[in-house]
């Protein structure tokens, strides 16, 4: 079977990244717009800074930290794709003839 390709430092490591990524996305449009408006440059930067502090709240809510956790292993999302198929299968092994029998059954009891 084949293990996961990520190890559980670069899923963490990948998920602060993009926090990161994200309240600096916040924090620099913010600069921009507080800038093109014409504010002098110690307000875009405070606006920058607050920014990027609102965004890394943001960050932290709409990416919590517990997706970093490898699928299937740290939470039961139920059977694995194909197991009720198989659970099936394994049900209905004998069960494929008692059903042409009874085909067979109603086929003489309508002539």
């Amino acid at each position: 079977m084949v293990g996961p390709s990520m190890t559980d430092d670069d899923r963490r490591r990948f998920l602060r990244y993009t926090q990161v990524g994200f309240a600096l996305l916040i924090g620099v449009s913010m600069g921009l717009v507080t800038m093109y408006g014409g504010a002098e440059l110690l307000t875009v930067l405070g606006i920058f800074v607050g920014g990027t502090a609102v965004g890394g709240a943001l960050a932290w809510y709409i990416i919590p930290e517990s997706i970093a956790e490898t699928p299937y292993e740290s939470v039961d999302r139920g059977p694995k794709p194909g197991a009720k198929m198989k659970q099936r299968r394994q049900e209905n092994d004998g069960s494929g003839q008692r059903a042409s029998e009874d085909d067979g059954r109603l086929s003489q009891n309508r002539d």
